[in-house]
Formats: C-alpha cells, structure tokens, sequence
C-alpha cells in the first residue's frame, strides 16, 4: 500500500462528515438556545419570587409601623390631656377628656384597622 493509498484511507468519508457539520451546528445552537431560554425563565421566575418576599416583608413592616405610630400618637394624647388636667387643677376633666377620647378615635385610624 502506497502513502497515496493511506492518505485517501485516512481522509475516506471526509466528505459525509463535512456536510454533517452545518446539521451538527444547527443541532447544537438549537440545544444551547434551548437551554439558554430555561435559564431566563428560571432567574425570571427567581426575581419574581424574590420580589413577591420583599414585597411581602415590606408589607409587614409597614403595619408594624403603623401599629407603632398609632400606639406613639394615643401615648401622647394621653401625656397632653393629663399634663391639661393638672394644669387646669381638675376643672375642665370631662371636657379635656372628651377631647382626648375623640383625639384617640383619630389616632385608631392610623393603621387602617378598627380597635
């Protein structure tokens, strides 16, 4: 067997697989969108998850907040209206009263739940 011959062998069928290249190609490039689009998807659906927790835990801090300003404001409702009453010496208490109570009332519509 000459070196020609060899080389011929060598390179016999060469030509079957340079025209599968373009297939194989294809092929591949299909597989890596493919996956490439799951990906996506997946850190989408992660970001919309991770946005719908934060959303959520702002929330509940929020009403804690609330809860927190509505229990400041009537504290100091409290403080003004007995400060009033001994400033007044006790004369005007069910008047001063009245007037924290109905300041109060205000102030339980902070949070935007009743009680």
């Amino acid at each position: 067997m000459s070196i020609f011959d060899k080389v011929k062998e060598m390179f016999s069928g060469a030509d079957e697989k340079l025209q599968n290249i373009p297939e194989q190609a294809k092929n591949a490039a299909e597989d890596a969108m493919g996956k490439a689009k799951d990906a996506a998807g997946d850190a989408a659906d992660t970001a919309q998850n991770a946005a719908g927790d934060a959303k959520d835990q702002a929330g509940g801090m929020l009403d804690g907040l609330r809860d927190k300003a509505e229990d400041m404001a009537k504290d100091g409702i409290d403080k003004a209206s007995g400060a009033v009453d001994s400033a007044t010496g006790g004369k005007f208490t069910e008047h001063i009263d009245k007037g924290a109570d109905m300041a109060k009332d205000a102030a339980d519509k902070i949070d935007g739940k009743e009680g």
